[in-house]
């Protein structure tokens, strides 16, 4: 992939590493073999690609490298173990890079969306859906009720993101993650829980 890329268009500035998976399982329940297919996605996918864009970008006189980690990266999901433990690891391997090669002009940044309606997303609210016998919409309308911003985002929303750091504009960034998750992370959710019961904190 890499080879082709140079071959059409002669260098690399830009590296977005946007792959996902995310099934389930415990970490007693797992299967071992599932896990390593979730950390080769979500993990060591990004180091190769890394791996080989790395040198072309110090050849081209630098590069911005952009990983889509996720707010689980920092939050931790119900039985989602390598999910998060995978994005986690992103978020590292991004600052590490970052570390190593800034002086030979190569930033790296990681973006954590929160809740984004893709088909990845819609696929794992299904269950959701059924369980509270409503579609889809229904499902994330209840699935972002207790963010700031009630509601999740669009593609182009996290995309966005990724162009700027991609860009000129974010010149003297490099090693940070970027939260865009409509606030989730903000979130307390035993405060929550007291809110959603209709009574003030305090309260008697």
């Amino acid at each position: 992939m890499v080879e082709t890329t140079v071959k059409f268009g002669g260098k690399i500035n830009v590296l977005v590493n946007n792959a996902g998976y995310d099934p389930p399982g415990t970490v007693v329940d797992i299967d071992p073999k599932l896990w390593h297919q979730i950390v080769d996605t979500n993990l060591t996918g990004p180091f190769l690609l890394m791996k080989e864009s790395i040198p072309l970008m110090i050849k081209a006189g630098g590069g911005s490298i952009v990983n889509i980690a996720s707010l689980a990266g920092v939050r931790c999901i119900p039985a989602m173990p390598a999910y998060c433990s995978s994005k986690a690891g992103v978020i590292m391997l991004a600052k590490q890079a970052a570390l190593d090669y800034g002086p030979q002009g190569i930033r790296c940044n990681s973006v954590l969306p929160g809740a984004v309606r893709t088909e990845m997303l819609e696929n794992a609210l299904a269950g959701l859906a059924q369980t509270l016998k409503t579609d889809l919409d229904g499902a994330f309308k209840y699935f972002a009720s207790n963010t700031p911003l009630k509601r999740v985002s669009k593609p182009a929303e996290i995309a966005g993101i990724c162009s700027y750091l991609a860009s000129d504009d974010s010149a003297f960034m490099t090693g940070t993650e970027i939260l865009i998750d409509g606030g989730a992370a903000i979130v307390d959710p035993n405060g929550t829980a007291v809110s959603n019961a209709g009574i003030a904190w305090g309260e008697k």
